[in-house]
């Protein structure tokens, strides 16, 4: 039986023919890194034999790119399957930087949606974890943060509102909340102790995320604190185990 041919989605014939004044190859690679860029983590591309014809090309100088797409991690070619798109996986390490932070530095711009905060009295769990009585207001602030427009976490967090009265206020959506922190109440945070763990996305908060019910997600549970040791934030946290694997430096003790 014939295997079914699998055009390209979504995108507009012109592409693939324009003279844009560049090598072959390289429009080729400009065209495919833009598609896998468009494309949902694991979805198939087409054969090289199809990709070859929309470009008028030959399927060697197709499969040259392709050879190039994997070895930068975009994506991955499976014997018989064919090629799928791969995102690429983030690495979550030691360094202590808040998100906003951490995707600038890694060439990306960082956002959120699915916006919500409110100031509560705390849970005892939280209050203990915020060193305030229990039933003592906090805000709370939860949201999808992404990464060139694609969920990454969803964040979960909580903070005096003693100490921040006027922080919902103050903070916007796509906002980094340590930046925030650091202009109106001049808080920097210095250190943390954080704690990873797996978790199952339910399928609530698989939807915000925008992968499929009950995918394993990294579970971070996080205390922040001050230069003066001063506890400013308290937060759990779902990262897509589809897009991070966690870092940690590791050595031996010193008496062996």
């Amino acid at each position: 039986m014939s295997r079914q041919r699998h055009e390209p989605k979504n995108v507009a014939p012109e592409i693939f023919t324009a003279d844009d004044g560049q090598p072959k190859g390289q429009h080729i690679k400009n065209v495919l890194t833009a598609l896998v860029h468009d494309s949902r983590d694991g979805e198939l591309l087409p054969s090289e034999r199809v990709l070859a014809e929309r470009f008028g090309a030959a399927r060697m100088t197709v499969r040259n790119v392709m050879v190039e797409l994997e070895s930068q991690g975009l994506v991955r070619r499976e014997a018989g399957r064919g090629t799928f798109v791969q995102h690429p996986t983030l690495v979550h390490s030691e360094i202590f930087r808040s998100f906003s932070e951490d995707m600038r530095m890694r060439g990306m711009v960082p956002g959120a949606k699915s916006y919500r905060s409110r100031t509560r009295p705390a849970p005892r769990d939280v209050a203990a974890h915020l060193d305030v009585a229990p039933g003592t207001l906090a805000h709370f602030i939860e949201r999808v943060r992404t990464a060139d427009g694609v969920p990454m976490a969803l964040e979960r967090t909580n903070l005096s509102a003693e100490r921040f009265p006027t922080l919902l206020t103050e903070m916007g959506r796509d906002d980094s909340l340590y930046e925030v922190l650091g202009r109106v109440y001049g808080t920097r945070l210095e250190t943390a102790e954080q704690s990873v763990s797996i978790a199952r996305l339910s399928p609530a908060d698989a939807r915000r995320l925008e992968v499929p019910d009950y995918d394993p997600a990294f579970l971070v549970e996080r205390t922040a604190v001050d230069a003066m040791g001063n506890i400013v934030e308290y937060g759990r946290s779902l990262y897509r185990g589809d897009r991070y694997a966690i870092q940690m430096h590791v050595s031996r003790s010193a008496n062996r």
